[in-house]
């Protein structure tokens, strides 16, 4: 039985979701403040906006899936870029028939709303929903001749549009110098440098037209509930153009970054002329959401650009933006430690619909009109009925799959593969079970997480980024024993990578060994000193030393480091109050509170800090969701338990003593 929806006055007639991929406030800011991205301004004056924390593994495939169902990669089954094809003979991009889970267009569907759905990652071959799905193949261009150029077959739902919307893709070499030149002004005295980077910028600008130009063609086109549309150019203008974005950069020459210092800025000044486009097209009636997945480092955080130095991951900064407008929304609100799984909780409760019990994310109530919101379910997942995804026979595991082929090769059934396709497939297999169990360790599951790596094969298994998750994981677990027998095994065999150190230093902190925690992070800083996790943990150990002078010194570096620090605002506020200085400590816990909302000692703090302000009312609330997120706080349900007999509530105080005491759960 479906759910009713709930629908108020101020409910809006459609959502539009505008994804920008890696887009960064740390970007934006200084845009709007030099009046360079006007629309993405006024939308943040007449309605809301704030951080995002993404989750990791920070890569966009997983990442916009989780978006879209609400769900980590775990539960949605996208682990990442590449996924073994069904012959297990090679690889393919990953695939909307790979997903394990309903997305948000497919629970419209099932409501018998109608949802437009464009270029969203790994949502190929098109679904078919109720609405349209243009997929993410639909853009892919051959380099040269473009005259018989066909759309993939299966990129677009329904079928019968092909041809119409086949008319409105831009081919690289319809982006004249004209619309070059306000990204790269010297173009033209480029052309002689065989290493330009031209055409690379006139391919990711016809992917970004071709995007939009479908999308306002839909948006006007057809009748829609939900129009999902997702445009990649500033990621990958990123990958492209920020090693020459100022301040330059030593590894970069002064002509690459004459040349090329612009781009960045006119990529993100061109997503505004776009967005003001879809505004006026969206109308009154439909609330907008900008957001993106993750940010982008542009600063002196930027990793080395030279290759082989870095990989892409290591670019992405762990905030995205978010920015909505419109019926529903709160003007003049902010988001408060947001995340990208409370996104799909949110777009249902705009539409009407309850969240599901099985999507850990929470409705961003402080930014939407009116206190009432439907209750959750249990799962939609549990939901009957026809929900535009792809026939059973159709939705495949890769891995499964991979191994029910290898099984058939070893019984004779069918040929193997060739050595390299052979390799290839397992290095992707290896990769994928990689990142779920990143994933698994950022949900705190962290027995899962060491489960996967343990099952990797040996060659995989005991490379130094896995053996540095199995040593996080058992640190997780609380098995501290283990994870320095793992991290003792790899400095035996010369390792030397900082993250092995900084886990040996957490582990001396842990075991109340304080100088020795000193002595590896100090190997830590005079290798790598702008990690901003290395000063915080400095910080942390200052603070148990009670010498706050240098404590605040330790996070204040972090702060300079990374400016959207939850854990280095949080340790200033410790100390601040620790030093009897409550108004500033509230003031910084309460800024951390916006970037982060899942940390209980957070809360714990802010709880400290408003009974030492005498705000026992904000106190409770601190307190009560510090337990909430962490039951087994126990200073957190002793010191709970003594605000309810202040507040003349003698029950709640024997509850939250018991609790406290690990005798009721």
């Amino acid at each position: 039985m479906l759910p009713q929806r709930r629908r108020g006055a101020n409910s809006p007639r459609r959502v539009l979701l505008v994804g920008w991929d890696a887009a960064d406030w740390q970007m934006i800011h200084p845009l709007i403040e030099r009046g360079m991205m006007p629309t993405l301004a006024a939308l943040m004056r007449s309605g809301a906006w704030g951080n995002l924390a993404t989750v990791r593994p920070i890569l966009s495939p997983i990442l916009w899936n989780t978006i879209a169902t609400g769900k980590r990669a775990a539960q949605h089954g996208i682990y990442g870029f590449t996924e073994p094809a069904p012959n297990g003979q090679s690889i393919q991009p990953a695939r909307s028939t790979s997903r394990k889970c309903k997305a948000l267009w497919n629970i419209l569907t099932q409501c018998g709303l109608r949802s437009n759905v464009i270029g969203w990652y790994a949502s190929h071959p098109a679904e078919p929903i109720s609405g349209v799905m243009v997929s993410n193949q639909f853009d892919t261009s051959p380099v040269e001749d473009h005259t018989t150029w066909r759309p993939d077959v299966g990129c677009i739902h329904p079928a019968e549009l092909a041809a119409e919307l086949a008319e409105l893709r831009v081919h690289p070499q319809e982006i004249d110098p004209g619309a070059i030149l306000p990204f790269i002004p010297s173009a033209a005295t480029l052309l002689n440098n065989p290493e330009h980077r031209l055409g690379k910028l006139q391919h990711l600008l016809a992917q970004t037209a071709t995007i939009h130009a479908v999308a306002t063609h839909l948006l006007t086109s057809t009748e829609w509930d939900f129009t999902a549309v997702y445009y990649e150019g500033i990621d990958r203008f990123g990958h492209e153009f920020m090693e020459f974005h100022p301040p330059k950069m030593e590894q970069v020459s002064e002509a690459d970054f004459v040349a090329y210092r612009d781009c960045m800025t006119g990529i993100y000044r061109f997503h505004d002329m776009l967005l003001e486009t879809l505004l006026k097209l969206a109308g009154e009636e439909t609330t907008v959401i900008v957001m993106s997945d993750h940010g982008y480092y542009n600063n002196h955080l930027r990793p080395d650009p030279r290759p082989g130095k870095a990989g892409p991951t290591d670019w992405h900064r762990p905030f995205g933006m978010f920015a909505a407008q419109g019926p529903g929304i709160v003007p003049g609100s902010r988001v408060y430690g947001g995340s990208l799984l409370d996104m799909a909780p949110t777009i249902l409760d705009l539409l009407g619909y309850p969240a599901g019990l099985d999507m850990p994310g929470r409705v961003l109530a402080e930014v939407l009109v009116g206190p009432n919101h439907p209750s959750r379910i249990a799962s939609w997942e549990d939901v009957p009925g026809a929900d535009g995804r792809h026939a059973p026979d159709a939705r495949i595991d890769p891995t499964e799959s991979y191994a029910a082929l290898a099984q058939l090769v070893a019984l004779g059934y069918i040929a193997a593969p060739s050595e390299e396709a052979a390799n290839t497939v397992r290095q992707t297999i290896a990769g994928n079970q990689y990142s779920l169990a990143q994933s698994q360790a950022d949900a705190g599951r962290f027995a899962e997480a060491a489960e996967l790596i343990r099952g990797l094969d040996a060659e995989f298994r005991d490379e130094v980024p896995a053996q540095l998750l199995l040593a996080t994981c058992l640190m997780g677990q609380g098995d501290s024993a283990g994870a320095t027998t793992v991290l003792t095994a790899l400095r035996a065999g010369g390792c030397q990578e900082p993250r092995m150190h900084m886990m040996l230093g957490v582990l001396a902190f842990s075991a109340g060994d304080a100088e020795a925690a000193l002595e590896h992070l100090r190997v830590v800083e005079a290798t790598e000193p702008r990690l901003p996790g290395l000063h915080n943990k400095l910080g942390e150990v200052y603070l148990q030393q009670r010498r706050f002078d240098l404590a605040q010194t330790a996070f204040r570096k972090a702060l300079e480091i990374e400016a959207d620090n939850a854990v280095a605002l949080t340790g200033l506020a410790r100390a601040e109050f620790e030093l009897g200085r409550p108004e500033p400590a509230l003031e910084l816990a309460l800024e951390a509170a916006e970037l982060v909302h899942h940390f209980p000692r957070l809360h714990f703090l802010i709880g400290e800090v408003f009974i030492a302000l005498g705000d026992k009312s904000s106190a409770l609330e601190a307190l009560e969701l510090c337990i909430h997120q962490a039951p087994r706080f126990k200073a957190a349900q002793t010191l709970l338990a003594d605000l309810y007999e202040e507040l003349g509530r003698p029950d709640d105080a024997r509850i939250a003593k018991l609790r406290g005491q690990g005798l009721l759960t």
